[in-house]
């Protein structure tokens, strides 16, 4: 099925306009569906999906519920819709590359860029207040194995919606990385109070304390060099002696001068 989908966005163009995430199998878990799931794009499209089985397959955007209404419309007026609601749009017809190429024209247009580029969303909070945030898809309950930039958190932490699955998640304590996006400067770090990892992650945000290392390559290289991820969820006493742990393993602890590979000096 996976080869099917990707087919579609292969040879109609599609996919080229997009980063991938990742791939998503739903159908072990009683769901008759696939999905490529995207990286937050200037169009606010989240995903594709294929539904169905080879006798009756329809395909999906699903986007952001602040999607461009301009953008919308056009994908609405393209023939084939079957079904739509405020996060997605279903197509079903004999071939869908046809379907898909037209989604690729109507994105590749510049008029529909320009006004995409100018619909942004910003950020509420008085020291972050003006800055753009990327579209982010907060029903994600999934973090582990995920990476995330310095605008997604702020992004996350600022939504409060009930059902922004995400925020919750990362709300929980544990264990984090911080680290270049080559991998090789890291820096390893725990969150036991209030916010869990997510609350954590915004103090790095606006004030990184005495993470002397993590703040001099902060300054040498910017945050847009870094990406957070979290390692473990965890609840036990002993997180600070497991979070230790893992600095030795990893080798993260400095033990002299600023290296920028090492970014743990305690």
């Amino acid at each position: 099925m996976f080869n099917i989908l990707e087919n579609i966005l292969l040879e109609s163009g599609l996919g080229g306009l997009f980063e991938l995430k990742r791939k998503d199998d739903y159908r072990s878990k009683g769901k008759n569906f696939i999905a490529y799931r995207v990286k937050s794009n200037t169009y606010k499209i989240r995903g594709f999906e294929l539904w169905g089985d080879e006798n009756k397959y329809f395909f999906r955007i699903y986007h952001s519920d602040k999607i461009n209404y301009d953008l919308r419309e056009k994908l609405l007026e393209i023939e084939g819709v079957i079904k739509e609601n405020n996060y997605s749009i279903d197509y079903r017809m004999g071939n869908l590359i046809n379907i898909a190429i037209q989604i690729k024209d109507i994105l590749s247009n510049t008029d529909i860029i320009d006004i995409c580029k100018k619909d942004k969303n910003y950020s509420r909070i008085s020291r972050f207040e003006g800055l753009s945030l990327p579209d982010i898809d907060i029903s994600e309950g999934d973090v582990l194995g995920q990476t995330f930039t310095w605008r997604e958190i702020i992004s996350i932490w600022e939504n409060d919606l009930e059902e922004n699955n995400i925020k919750k998640e990362l709300s929980k304590n544990g264990i984090y990385i911080q680290r270049s996006k080559d991998g090789t400067s890291r820096y390893i770090g725990s969150a036991c109070g209030n916010g869990g990892i997510i609350g954590r992650w915004m103090k790095h945000l606006t004030s990184n304390g005495d993470a002397r290392d993590l703040n001099l390559f902060v300054l040498e290289n910017g945050y847009s060099e870094i990406l957070f991820a979290v390692i473990e969820f965890y609840e036990g006493d002993d997180i600070i002696a497991k979070e230790n742990i893992l600095k030795e393993i990893l080798g993260t602890k400095n033990y002299g001068p600023y290296n920028s590979f090492q970014l743990n000096n305690n």
